[in-house]
């Protein structure tokens, strides 16, 4: 069964609350055992440990709120290419902050016919001052 747009809005949910719960372990949880991000700064960042590790980071700096727009989503058999833009608010001593980027997401399904991501890769587009959310 391909990847769906349904299936998409589910992770995007978990994504969510993994961050109002600041909950590392489910973001974590949402990449494959040997999934990696692929950072702006060249950077590789490699397995689930090294994902949760980055996210409570992001945490840390403030990360309070995710929106994406998603672009494309192409699924064949056991893979699946998610592409969009996504915009992230951080919460700062003088205010609010957008970090916007462009990513693609590769979506992969395990043995056990979860889907999971596997690579996460985004560009910085810029950011910005906002009055909060």
């Amino acid at each position: 069964m391909p990847f769906s747009n349904e299936d998409l809005a589910k992770l995007h949910a978990t994504v969510v609350r993994s961050i109002e719960e600041q909950d590392v372990a489910a973001f974590a949880s949402l990449y494959t055992e040997d999934g990696a991000l692929l950072l702006p700064d060249g950077s590789v960042l490699s397995g689930r440990p090294a994902i949760a590790e980055a996210f409570g980071d992001w945490l840390a700096a403030g990360f309070v709120r995710q929106e994406v727009e998603v672009l494309g989503l192409y699924s064949d058999g056991d893979l699946a290419v998610e592409e969009g833009r996504a915009a992230g608010t951080f919460k700062t001593d003088t205010g609010y902050v957008i970090r916007s980027s462009n990513y693609i997401i590769v979506h992969r399904r395990g043995a056990d016919g979860q889907w999971l991501m596997h690579r996460d890769i985004w560009t910085s587009v810029g950011e910005t001052s906002g009055g909060g959310y």
